[in-house]
């Protein structure tokens, strides 16, 4: 049997709960998939296929599907195996249906792993081998990789590097480019074919200025090249782009039911930069994912410079100008801690000393 019903917006089309049969088709409107109150995802194709899952699956259904707008949904009530062996065409349909969907998920969670919301869930697990004879190079990429909870392991030689790489997978891998001869060319091609590591991201490190190892480098396969002296802000963001990890991780953190802005202490162009250049996505995400309550630690600050001031308030701004009914508190020391309260955006948040005392403060506001 099949029927065409109409829905004013808010009522439901589909019942969590319940186990379905035959599927339906989006005539006209916009229709919301929400779980927990929570809307996952819209449905505005004419022509949409769903519903289906329920009876393919014999799964009663995980979610209400409700009418955003005003919406014609033609219910199809009959078995789908039936449906089916009168009209293979909708056989096809509905793979494609389930094709594209499954396809969006895909792309969807790849966007997840990637941009994990804690900077815990991001690094954990992370592995990293560094190749170079310099004791004092390998100490201070461990140094750096510390403050992402990352593990460096080292190897001094391409035969050393090897027997690692049988024996364990890694996620990054750092290659001298000053090794003896040609070693750290013939460790990359070697590694091409090594299990393991297969597709494992490649990095050198060479001396800065250093054109023709850079040239080398990249046509070897390297993934990127990062320069000795080491910038410690430099190697970490690089590390964390050819890992495809989110590096604003750094400085964004949801932590339980609020998000975390960890001003670092230095703010150097390209830590400003690479703050501004995350601000707009962090609060989509801190939106998307329902928070209400925002902590900006200044606290590792020893001065309140111009470049402080600049960050915090375009990000309070970006806040305000949004009219998010946002929670805020700021974690300051010293005298002029209070200062923070003049920025736009900020006038009304709590200035307090610790994190504990700004969680206190929100959970009871």
């Amino acid at each position: 049997m099949i029927k065409l019903q109409e829905y004013q917006p808010g009522e439901t089309v589909l019942n969590a709960g319940q186990l379905g049969k035959g599927f339906c088709i989006l005539e006209e409107g916009t229709l919301e998939v929400i779980r927990d109150e929570k809307v996952l995802s819209e449905i505005d194709t004419k022509g949409s296929i769903f519903g289906e899952l329920s009876e393919i699956l014999g799964l009663k259904r995980d979610a209400d599907i409700r009418a955003k707008t005003l919406a014609k949904v033609r219910h199809v009530e009959e078995n789908i195996s039936d449906i089916v062996t009168k009209n293979p065409k909708v056989a096809v349909k509905l793979i494609k249906t389930l094709g594209r969907r499954l396809y969006r998920m895909n792309r969807i969670a790849s966007k997840e792993v990637a941009t994990k919301e804690t900077h815990v869930e991001t690094s954990h697990g992370i592995e990293i081998l560094v190749v170079d004879d310099k004791p004092n190079i390998i100490t201070q990429i461990s140094d750096i990789c510390a403050k992402s909870n990352w593990v460096v392991k080292s190897a001094a030689d391409d035969m050393s590097a090897l027997r690692a790489c049988n024996e364990s997978s890694f996620n990054a891998i750092l290659i001298s480019m000053a090794l003896p001869n040609d070693m750290a060319i013939d460790l990359r091609r070697k590694l091409k074919t090594t299990h393991k590591v297969v597709s494992t991201p490649v990095i050198g490190m060479i001396v800065k200025g250093d054109e023709s190892s850079l040239k080398k480098a990249l046509n070897a396969g390297f993934s990127e090249c990062i320069e000795k002296p080491f910038d410690s802000t430099k190697t970490e963001a690089t590390l964390y782009k050819v890992m495809n990890l989110d590096s604003s991780a750094r400085y964004f953190s949801f932590e339980k039911d609020y998000l975390l802005f960890k001003v670092p202490s230095e703010l150097t162009n390209f830590v400003i930069t690479d703050i501004k250049d995350n601000m707009d996505e962090r609060i989509k995400n801190t939106i998307n994912e329902g928070i209400g309550k925002l902590i900006i630690d200044v606290s590792s600050l020893d001065e309140i410079e111009e470049e402080a001031i600049e960050v915090v308030g375009e990000f309070a701004e970006k806040i305000e100008d949004l009219s998010l009914p946002m929670q805020g508190a700021i974690i300051a020391k010293g005298d002029d801690a209070e200062m923070w309260n003049n920025l736009d955006g900020c006038e009304e948040w709590q200035v307090l000393s610790s994190l504990d005392e700004a969680i206190e403060a929100l959970s009871t506001t």
